[in-house]
């Protein structure tokens, strides 16, 4: 049941991404490019009544107003008239919670909204936090919901919004000043860690499915998302007042025309690029996100999460984006929420309730509930185990040993797809995310003249990856522009393949030239049982990413030779 109402939500967002993708969700530039003109052509700037608004976002809502109906207990007041006008001139509108009883001042918490969502999202758990005596105030960022403006992804324009949003709050709420602090999944995670470095009056943020570095999600390993990526622009257009740069700037990625100035933007926008700052205010921050996210991918939040100094906690949870903490938006009492509201309670009001004894980082296993716990990230008791790559045979895929390669040979793909793939775009993750339904594909039947394959003998002891998977490799490619995507599987007796994780990575300029290939596969915590065979597939397309021009016909020789190791490194314990 309580997946069902998850699945709810994430019901639109997968009919956006097919009216944005349309029936191949891998399409090329020039397709892309045609979208993107679409969207441009969409009327951003229509003025929409706050009463279309709500009756637009009803049906994506009503779990959340029906939960929140049975909260609403009359212990606190709420008010769904709050503006204030931002510094220029922009109305920012929102919601405040302010319990009854007692006289305060009361500590707060802010709430900020994830992309195409308004300020309703997170009136639930804002009357849990009113019963327990905390002042609410849950607003609308520009260019969503009833507030003015253009759409600014974080921007300077944001963050002077909160800031006068915070002046509101202190000015017409019963608020403890000293104790504010500040949650949001996704968008709303994102300006949550860029206003606690940057707003001196908030205390503490909470970020679920958040970025610490947005060029790494949008073009990490200098490969653009297209299937998030589309999602995200699309959803604005449609629930938003979308500021033109965005679609323009995920345009220029998707063409990689003018890559250095969209990064310098994303930048900007990045929690990691204000790292300092936070470590000398010393502001405690909990952080959720999520394995098998890839808008929001695991190997972005982690060097963030490292670079902390500060008070800190981490759970990477299994799923996609934001469905670990989606649940706690309806009242469900999870992981993720318990830990949040702990969190809260100890920093802002100043309960000894034992989340600070818990382990800083913990990360859940795949297809699994149990978790492996650490006191601090990296693992200081991490083992590297390295693998060597061996060419493939004939009728053999190549073999994946704990000996070193003793042979110089080269094994040459074509470009083009295979049976290895993330699977669906949205409904592959969802389905392994939130229910263990793994994507799986026979490894031995991988069409070798499109992919790599490499197959290791059956594990004699198991392999506890905890963390990163680094494939490391020379190739040589007839294309200037290479793309590849590694897929590593976990292999049982019959040849099936439960992917496990992947990574992806384009290179530019190396045509005709030995060149070493580095990819760092997600992050995740997953035992190899004793009898599993170790998988891996390296391809050139897959429906999640984009290929850096319109798909063409161009080999890839794989090198293996004594002198450069083609090596497989995991994290372990």
């Amino acid at each position: 049941m309580k997946k069902q109402k998850i699945y709810r939500l994430l019901l639109p967002l997968g009919v956006i991404l097919l009216i944005a993708c349309g029936q191949n969700g891998n399409q090329n530039s020039s397709g892309n490019a045609a979208v993107l003109g679409v969207l441009n052509g969409v009327n951003s700037g229509s003025s929409v009544s706050p009463e279309v608004l709500k009756q637009s976002n009803a049906a994506l809502t009503k779990d959340i107003q029906s939960a929140f109906a049975k909260e609403n207990d009359g212990s606190f007041t709420f008010n769904d008239n709050i503006s204030f006008l931002s510094n220029d001139g922009v109305k920012i509108t929102g919601n405040l919670f302010i319990p009854k009883s007692g006289a305060g001042p009361f500590p707060a918490v802010i709430f900020v909204n994830s992309w195409a969502l308004n300020e309703y999202e997170y009136i639930v758990p804002a009357a849990k936090l009113a019963k327990k005596g905390y002042v609410v105030f849950s607003y609308n960022t520009r260019g969503f919901g009833t507030s003015g403006g253009l759409i600014n992804v974080a921007g300077p324009k944001d963050m002077s919004d909160l800031s006068k949003g915070v002046d509101f709050l202190l000015t017409n709420a019963p608020v403890d000043a000293t104790n504010i602090g500040i949650a949001g999944i996704s968008y709303g995670a994102g300006i949550s860690l860029l206003g606690l470095s940057k707003e001196p009056r908030i205390k503490t943020a909470i970020a679920m499915s958040g970025w610490g570095s947005l060029p790494d999600s949008l073009y990490g390993n200098q490969t653009p998302r297209l299937v998030w990526g589309l999602l995200l622009v699309t959803a604005g257009y449609i629930t938003g007042r979308m500021d033109p740069i965005i679609a323009e700037n995920f345009g220029k990625l998707l063409d990689t025309n003018d890559v250095a100035t969209v990064l310098a933007w994303a930048s900007e926008r990045s929690p990691n690029s204000t790292v300092a700052a936070l470590n000398a205010a010393g502001k405690p921050v909990y952080i959720s996100n999520n394995s098998q996210d890839n808008l929001f991918q695991p190997n972005q939040i982690l060097p963030y999460f490292e670079q902390l100094t500060v008070p800190k906690k981490l759970d990477l949870n299994n799923g996609i984006h934001a469905t670990a903490e989606i649940g706690g938006v309806l009242g469900i009492e999870n992981y993720v929420w318990t830990n949040a509201y702990d969190w809260f309670d100890y920093w802002l009001k100043g309960i000894q309730n034992g989340i600070m004894s818990k382990p800083k980082v913990s990360i859940q296993k795949r297809f699994s509930d149990t978790r492996v716990t650490y006191s601090t990230w990296p693992n200081p008791n991490k083992v590297e185990r390295t693998y060597h790559l061996r060419p493939m045979g004939i009728l053999s895929p190549g073999k994946i040993t704990t000996t070193a390669n003793t042979t110089n040979e080269s094994d040459t793909i074509l470009s083009g797809g295979t049976s290895a793939t993330t699977g669906v775009p949205l409904l592959s993750e969802i389905l392994d995310g939130a229910v263990s339904v793994p994507v799986t594909t026979n490894v031995n039947l991988i069409d070798r003249t499109n992919a790599m394959v490499y197959l290791s003998d059956k594990l004699t002891n198991p392999l506890k990856v905890r963390g990163r998977t680094f494939y490391k490799g020379r190739i040589n490619s007839s294309d200037n522009s290479p793309h590849v995507v590694v897929y590593l599987y976990e292999v049982d007796i019959w040849g099936t393949g439960k992917l496990i994780s992947h990574g992806t990575a384009t290179l530019f300029g190396v045509k005709g030239k030995d060149t070493d290939l580095s990819v760092d596969l997600q992050a995740v915590a997953h035992d190899f049982p004793v009898g599993s065979r170790i998988g891996l597939a390296i391809d050139n397309l897959d429906p999640m990413y984009a290929v850096p021009k319109p798909i063409s016909l161009y080999t890839t020789s794989f090198k293996h030779s004594t002198s450069t190791a083609s090596t497989l490194r995991f994290e372990s314990e």
